[in-house]
């Protein structure tokens, strides 16, 4: 009878179930993502990356200085470069690393903070979520930023539980530091930082004479001060970038109520507001009915567990409402787009996950949750079939770059040794991806590349591939193909007295509109 009363293996070791079901999950995300990484074509953004990644780190810092977005994701685009190559395929693969280790943290954030039900359950609505597929496969820095502020979240909750002070100081630098490296990576992780510190003095008021909570709050400025001591370097870019947004302007359109409804739909079935419509509509409403129900259920029937499901709650909304603040006057430009509320939007998903599995029915308890929870995975899967469908669309305009079916379709009509053109710099970034030895790509180099902040370095190295003068270059050639995404630039001929050859076009049937255009032009025999 002692035999058959022994525990198992798994009994005896409950912690392997825990990687077992978290290996399961981190294998359908890989599945999810790998087999169609590199289909779709780059589109700028993801160009540019690529593009400055083959710069040493000294030029890296400086370009994108003058750009955007701090250096630190394109430095280890750089480095995962030597790793391998330049595939659009494998720089894509780095993202889907990234947000690899962003599951991770999350199913480390519910596990340490909930137990072993709610970590299983937060990875269904983590992996399922269609942003966080959508942003896996771009060669940005979004999941990066996932991965980081996932770590910081639960560095955080460690440390306010950690009684030992020696432990307690180690956890404490590690947050100082992916606090830090998050604002090298993307400015908006301020946005989460925020979040926590809401949070942190939450805390503190609630129960002033809780020790725990007033230590809490002592270490964290001090963990907060050494990040800013950390990012004291890069402090000059964010002025300088801030002061140019507001002098100038950004592209970023104004906020609107159709902004914020879009954000939830695009959340939910990766819809925008205008296109949710039948029964999707019915979806969007039964997932946000539902997650805010048991969100708010899981808090008042749990509350031992207050303290950490406010903290989720403020990291998810805290970024959320800051990016609508900076988005009206008296700030100029608005900095509300999708892309930047995508670490609330993660955060949420653990939330919601974590409520479902703390929530509790008064009857039939699990034929209600498994009901309700099957439904809610339902639906985020419905809205992954529908990125999947969008592929690399962008949010922002609705379109979709098709470079690559173009720049492909020309190597394979084209001689060998017949150059590409592109005349747009933003477009050159995203063509010259594609780029063999057979066909190599170029650009016109003009003065203007040194006045907008995403193409000083093709003004800085025009050895790489710029022509200065388009005459001297079309005599060293008999054919010349044209590439462009404006219809104008493709029917220009590189010299006045070329004859057109052929032509065709990329059509995006779901945008209903041309992507791309290609023209083969000839030198006129005498």
């Amino acid at each position: 009878m002692k035999l058959f009363q022994r525990p198992s293996f798994l009994q005896r070791h409950p912690w392997r179930w825990d990687i077992f079901v978290l290996v399961i999950g981190l294998c359908v995300y890989a599945l999810l993502m790998i087999p169609n990484l590199g289909a779709d074509s780059a589109y700028f953004d993801e160009g540019y990356s690529a593009y400055l990644a083959q710069f040493n780190l000294i030029e890296i810092a400086q370009y994108t200085a003058r750009d955007v977005h701090p250096p630190l994701y394109y430095d280890a685009l750089h480095f995962w470069r030597y790793i391998v190559g330049n595939d659009v395929f494998g720089l894509r693969l780095l993202s889907v690393l990234f947000g690899a280790i962003a599951i991770v943290f999350a199913f480390l954030i519910a596990r340490s903070g909930f137990g072993r039900k709610a970590a299983w359950s937060v990875l269904p609505f983590v992996i399922l979520s269609p942003l966080f597929i959508r942003y896996s496969e771009a060669m940005r820095m979004y999941t990066m930023v996932l991965a980081i502020c996932g770590a910081a979240t639960f560095v955080l909750l460690q440390a306010y539980r950690q009684r030992s002070p020696t432990r307690r100081y180690w956890l404490w630098g590690a947050y100082a530091v992916l606090v830090s490296a998050g604002m090298w990576t993307n400015y908006f992780t301020a946005l989460v930082w925020a979040g926590h510190l809401v949070w942190v003095v939450s805390e503190y008021w609630a129960s002033k004479k809780h020790t725990t909570d007033r230590r809490l709050y002592r270490e964290w400025r001090i963990a907060v001060i050494a990040a800013i001591v950390l990012y004291i370097p890069w402090i000059p870019a964010l002025v300088m970038r801030f002061a140019d947004v507001q002098s100038n302007g950004f592209w970023i359109e104004a906020l609107s109520v159709n902004t914020l409804v879009s954000t939830v739909t695009v959340a939910v079935t990766f819809t925008s507001a205008q296109a949710t419509k039948g029964w999707l509509i019915v979806l969007v409403a039964l997932f946000v009915a539902s997650a805010s129900w048991v969100c708010w259920q899981a808090y008042k029937q749990h509350p031992d567990k207050r303290s950490q499901l406010r903290l989720l709650a403020f990291t998810a909304i805290t970024p959320a409402v800051l990016l609508i603040i900076m988005s009206l006057p008296p700030f100029r430009s608005s900095s509300y787009v999708y892309r930047y509320v995508l670490a609330a939007i993660f955060i949420t998903t653990i939330l919601i996950g974590v409520s479902m599995a703390l929530v509790r029915f008064h009857r039939d308890n699990t034929l209600k949750k498994i009901m309700l929870y099957g439904a809610m995975i339902l639906i985020l899967a419905i809205g992954v079939m529908i990125a999947k469908q969008a592929g690399n669309r962008s949010l922002d305009t609705g379109t979709k770059s098709m470079m690559a079916q173009t720049i492909r379709a020309v190597q394979k009509a084209a001689d060998s040794g017949d150059p590409i053109l592109v005349r747009s710099p933003y477009s050159y970034y995203s063509a010259a991806l594609y780029e063999t030895p057979d066909h190599p790509i170029y650009y016109q180099h003009t003065n203007a590349l040194n006045k907008a902040g995403a193409t000083p370095m093709l003004y800085d190295h025009p050895e790489r591939r710029g022509i200065k003068n388009i005459a001297e270059f079309a005599k060293q050639h008999d054919t010349i193909w044209i590439v462009s995404e404006e219809r104008w630039s493709a029917k220009t001929p590189p010299v006045a007295t070329w004859k057109k050859a052929r032509s065709f076009v990329s059509y995006d049937k779901i945008a209903d509109r041309t992507a791309t255009y290609a023209t083969e032009y000839v030198k006129p025999t005498k």
